[in-house]
Formats: structure tokens, sequence, C-alpha cells
């Protein structure tokens, strides 16, 4: 079936940004490159694990070890893009200070840290049977001051999850400005926009990743050359429209 005229409207962007093959007409991934995809959020990883955003591109497998997919190809892989809310980046040092029930302190789990972390929820188990462990008052209750706080810090910092990735990466367009043609043709969705710059971002680097947090840490370098770029394009009538979107502080998250 035909692909509709402004059916993929991130895609196109993508498309007309990347960098493509000699000839124009298929853009070249490593299999590093794709895993970049994925920790970098560009993938909505609830839906789809590594594995089968791995199996998307074996048709597309070159005798290289590449994968070389042609225009209509890489627009479709926008049934695979993170489409949700963006939230703003949880912030653990603003965790409220003071005493946790145990089931107090699973809901912060659940509700904020267990979404910004790359741990299985048996690594998390582990990580925080013993933090509780760590941090636990003679009354029972779990004491929550600055030390903890930074503990938590380091961990989302060591590992941060795809989807807080995406929300570090989207929190800092919105801190510095974006191209003005990114804004044009890629309007109106956070979502839309931060998929659209992970994707940039995660291009740009090849070397396979040692873990997921090293992953997410090279691309996150590439911010500063986004910031540089941004300083230079950014005028007031791109800074009225970045003032209009709306963070969501949906649950304890933020």
């Amino acid at each position: 079936m035909p692909l509709e005229l402004g059916q993929f409207a991130v895609m196109e962007y993508l498309w007309d940004t990347l960098e493509k093959t000699p000839d124009g007409k298929a853009i070249r991934y490593t299999a590093s490159d794709i895993e970049m995809l994925w920790a970098m959020g560009f993938v909505d990883t609830q839906q789809y694990s590594l594995d089968e955003w791995n199996r998307v591109f074996e048709e597309f497998r070159q005798e290289d070890g590449t994968f070389l997919l042609g225009k209509d190809a890489f627009l479709a892989l926008d049934k695979y893009r993170f489409k949700g809310e963006v939230h703003i980046p949880f912030d653990a040092m603003r965790i409220n200070e003071g005493l946790y029930t145990d089931e107090g302190f699973q809901q912060l789990i659940d509700a904020s840290i267990a979404l910004s972390c790359s741990f299985s929820p048996e690594q998390l188990k582990a990580y925080f049977t013993e933090f509780k462990d760590l941090f636990r008052a003679p009354d029972g209750l779990i004491k929550i001051a600055k030390d903890a706080k930074e503990r938590i810090k380091e961990l989302l910092d060591r590992n941060p999850s795809p989807l807080r990735n995406l929300e570090l990466l989207f929190d800092e367009m919105l801190s510095v400005g974006m191209s003005k043609e990114m804004e044009k043709k890629v309007e109106g969705s956070e979502a839309e926009m931060a998929t659209a710059r992970a994707a940039i971002e995660a291009s740009s680097f090849t070397a396979t990743p040692t873990t997921r947090a090293e992953a997410a840490a090279k691309g996150l370098r590439g911010l500063e050359k986004s910031k540089k770029e941004a300083a230079a394009v950014k005028d007031e009538s791109s800074q009225v429209s970045l003032k209009k979107i709306r963070r969501s502080r949906k649950g304890m998250r933020g």
C-alpha cells in the first residue's frame, strides 16, 4: 500500500535530515546505530523489546553486516516510534525528605524510579532491599535525606531507561531552543519533537557501546553540539512557540 502524503511527518523530516547513501536512495545503519535508537528512547520500549526492534531490520541486512533502508522502509519505522507523553525528567534530589514506610517508599519506586531506570524488576528489588537496610531508622521506617537521595540520583545517572534519556534530551532541547527547521516541520507534539531529535543524536554514534548506560552517555554528549547549533539559529519566533509547550508533571515524576 503506498504511503499517504503527510502520514509520517516526523519520519519525512528525518529522511530529509539524516545522512544517506551517495545515491540518496537509502539510509545505512550499523547494529550499534539500531541499538542506540532504542537506548535513546526513539522506540516505544514498553511495546517493543530490544530483540524485537533488532529483528525489524533483519530483512535489510547487507553482506557487510550493515542495514540498508529505502525511503518506504524507513518511513515504516514510525510504527515503532514512541508517541506517548514526555514528562519532565524525574529529579531524585527533589524527593521529599523524611521517614517512609516500606509501602510508601515502594510507591515512589513504582511511580518514578522504576520508569527512569534501566534495571529489571529483579535488579531493582535487589538494589532497594539493600538500600532500605542501609537507610532504615531504629523505628523501622526508611529515612530519606540528602545522602539517600544522592544514591538514587547516582543510580539513575548510571542506569537511565530509554524513556529517561528521551525526557532528558527533550528537556535540554527546551532549555536551549531548537532549530527553526525542526520547529517548522515537526510541531505540536512533544513526543514527535523528542523522538526526532533522539534519532538525529543516535545517528551520530557508530562505536558499539559496552553497556546501555554508556550508550546513553554517548548520546547525551551530543547535546553540547546540539546546544551550540540551536543557539546559532534560535530567534524570537522560535522562543515564543517553545514557551507554549506544556510539560507534564503527572504522578510523582518530575
